[in-house]
């Protein structure tokens, strides 16, 4: 069963721009390459106020989830992350209720 993954945070003033969004990049590219279970994860940033983020993430299956939260990649990315921000990132785990649209059906046909 899919499991879904919103965290939130937000930068303090002065990281966005270079080091934060550098960790960021790095991040994603390297669950691009190495998770065939991630089958959603997006960087999304707010318009009205571009320190807060949240990262969105849809895995395959509890065992994605946990072999994502093991990566090592993970760790250097909580190293890195975590000290630019106001507070520790909050994720909150999902369950799906309903869905419609495209990117719905394109993951309905992933079960």
């Amino acid at each position: 069963m899919k499991e879904y993954a919103p965290v939130f945070f937000e930068v303090k003033r002065g990281k966005v721009g270079g080091e934060a969004k550098a960790a960021i990049k790095e991040f994603v590219t390297q669950i691009r390459r190495k998770e065939p279970g991630t089958l959603f994860y997006s960087s999304l940033q707010e318009r009205e106020r571009p320190r807060k983020f949240v990262h969105f993430m849809i895995v395959a299956d509890r065992r994605s989830n946990r072999d994502h939260r093991n990566t090592p990649y993970l760790e250097d990315f909580v190293k890195k992350l975590y000290p630019l921000c106001m507070k520790e990132p909050e994720a909150v785990f999902l369950r799906e209720f309903e869905s419609c649209g495209l990117a719905a059906d394109v993951l309905k046909k992933r079960k």
